[in-house]
């Protein structure tokens, strides 16, 4: 590793960054994040290279537009300083001197889940292009990962997207559930619904996690064969479910971890098709979110897009990371909201960018948080 590695690393990251305040604008309104070029959110000012150059521009203009001299906010090249560190850090954890291209696709994934969670911040949501692109990546990215200390190869890589996906959609419904107050949920969307994860999670319970792929295949195509949704109430799936995991400590089904692993992972196989077949309908026609978008209304525990970041979360950490993660993701939020009630109140923030920090800090230090937790039982990691 070369000082002029990290320095390329960091210039790269803050260029990243200041595409990445272009993104986090433009794209949940809609907007090309090419054309037109960057511009003055006060006057329209179409803004030269010079005063495009991340950070030093803001800067040397004095943190205002040159034309209209209004304030531009430090969040831009806050932004971008921020991609460049988290470039540093990553091309020093695994420079390319040892371990290839291996950072590459890590690079990639880690610029657009900051940007995910910029705007999750900002609107709410979670764009599917980002969460889903960087999951390819993810994917994609695991077979030049293989062999680099610390991140998953192709088959981890999956596995960690399938019970990313599965713990969140778990939280997601059985929380909603309780939120409810056990009634059934009023979500009826066809052909792909909520029941072929539910039930994936049922029998994948009793059966691991092959016998809940197939129940959620039979559910999907009970419902194509007989054109309209078939489906059992959430309160009974769940409760069913509950059961299942009982009987995992029984001779009756799979041992406790391979049920577990099942439930979890066919669970959450089924929730990314699922969300995966919507994202290309709603590509294909536009507008036709409105038409399902009944469920929205409901009480949530969490939102579906924090089942699919979760997904990318696991696909570059393994599952074991993913869990140091998302602990972390959970104390750090909790922590943060008893602060905001101590000092009043506040601007509630969603869970998305906690996911994202609790996964960064596993990246780096889930190992030896794992092999600290595993020294306090006296056992051996």
């Amino acid at each position: 590793m070369t000082t002029l590695q990290l320095v390329f690393a960091g210039v790269l990251g803050a260029l990243i960054g200041s595409f990445g305040n272009v993104v986090i604008w433009r794209l949940p309104r809609r907007e090309s994040i090419v054309f037109p070029g960057s511009r003055c959110p006060h006057c329209g000012h179409r803004l030269s290279p010079l005063e495009l150059v991340p950070v030093l521009s803001w800067l040397a203009l004095g943190g205002r537009c040159r034309a209209c001299r209004e304030p531009i906010s430090p969040r831009y090249p806050l932004v971008e300083a921020l991609m460049a560190a988290l470039f540093v850090l990553l091309v020093w954890r695994w420079p390319p001197t040892e371990h290839g291209a291996a950072v590459l696709p890590l690079l990639a994934v880690v610029a657009m889940l900051v940007m995910a969670a910029l705007i999750d911040i900002d609107h709410f949501v979670l764009p599917d292009v980002l969460t889903f692109g960087a999951l390819g990546v993810a994917l994609a990215g695991s077979f030049l990962a293989a062999g680099a200390p610390g991140l998953p190869g192709p088959g981890a890589a999956l596995a960690g997207a399938l019970t990313g996906a599965g713990v969140l959609l778990l939280i997601n419904r059985v929380g909603g559930l309780v939120l409810r107050r056990f009634a059934d949920t009023r979500e009826r969307l066809f052909p792909f619904s909520l029941d072929q994860a539910n039930l994936a999670a049922v029998v994948g319970a009793l059966g691991g996690v092959w016998w809940g792929l197939a129940a959620g295949a039979v559910s999907l195509l009970a419902n194509l064969l007989t054109r309209r949704v078939l489906r059992l109430s959430e309160p009974l799936v769940y409760g069913l479910w509950l059961v299942a995991l009982l009987l995992t400590t029984t001779s009756f089904a799979v041992g406790t971890a391979e049920g577990v692993a099942g439930s979890v992972m066919a669970a959450g196989a089924w929730a990314l098709v699922g969300a995966l077949y919507w994202w290309v309908h709603d590509l294909v026609r536009p507008g036709a979110e409105e038409e399902v978008g009944e469920e929205e209304q409901e009480p949530v525990a969490m939102g579906f897009g924090d089942v699919k970041l979760a997904a990318v979360l696991g696909a570059f950490l393994g599952w074991e990371r993913f869990l140091v993660g998302l602990f972390l993701a959970v104390s750090v939020g909790a922590l943060f909201g008893v602060g905001q009630r101590l000092a009043g109140g506040g601007r509630v923030i969603p869970f998305g960018p906690y996911l994202l920090l609790g996964a960064l800090l596993a990246l780096f230090f889930g190992d030896a948080i794992i092999a600290w937790y595993f020294g306090l039982l006296g056992v051996g990691a």
